[in-house]
């Protein structure tokens, strides 16, 4: 243990969550849906192309895939994505990596108080926690529709005002390494999830493993 972290931020996909597993499929209909649409006439999907999209906010995806789509469009896209991630999870099609709910046991049980973060909608965090059975784990869950999906960095300068120093960021993507950086808070990038290893440059820690955090504090 080299550090004496009390409160520590966790993000969900990627980081806790092997996200592609119904996020793919999901974004599949969506995709479909905009076919019929006439866009996206002679794309081809694929596992990489999807999961990097993880960890944004669906909207600002959507914006990344399609250029200059309406906004109706973006909301029925949304939805249809949305529920059929829902869908997913509850058909236990979703997936922890190995060691997440056992680093989550261990470090609660150390007396760290553990929070979730997610750029994601408020029942799709619901159901996550509640079919992977790890809701127990955390003082209070963030979801960034509580927040009109504001930037991460922001919601952070929110909800840290409620926690406990010392703090640490853990997560896969930009949006968390920047999170903490921006907030003067330390962070640990998450190697083996979405993002590539450039987006964790600046982080203080980077682990291949979710256990390798058991080793840190």
């Amino acid at each position: 243990m080299i550090e004496n972290f009390k409160s520590i931020i966790f993000d969900f996909d990627g980081t806790l969550h092997k996200t592609s597993k119904i996020y793919t499929p999901a974004l599949a209909k969506g995709i479909k849906f905009l076919q019929d649409k006439g866009y996206l006439k002679d794309f081809e999907l694929t596992d990489d192309y999807a999961s990097k999209f993880l960890g944004y906010s669906a909207r600002d995806a959507w914006k990344l895939i399609v250029h200059g789509l309406p906004e109706d469009l973006i909301q029925s896209a949304m939805k249809i994505v949305g529920s059929a991630m829902d869908d997913n999870l509850k058909e236990g099609r979703g997936e922890l990596y190995k060691n997440s709910q056992k680093t989550l046991e261990i470090l609660r049980g150390r007396g760290k108080d553990l929070y979730l973060l997610s750029n994601a909608r408020v029942e799709y965090l619901d159901i996550a926690t509640e079919v992977y059975d790890i809701k127990k784990y955390f003082k209070k869950i963030y979801a960034a529709e509580s927040f009109d999906f504001i930037p991460k960095d922001q919601i952070i300068e929110k909800i840290q005002k409620e926690m406990e120093k010392e703090i640490i960021v853990v997560g896969d993507r930009f949006h968390d390494i920047e999170g903490a950086e921006k907030n003067f808070l330390k962070s640990a990038f998450a190697l083996y999830g979405y993002g590539n290893e450039d987006e964790g440059k600046n982080a203080d820690y980077k682990i291949s493993d979710i256990s390798e955090l058991l080793e840190l504090f």
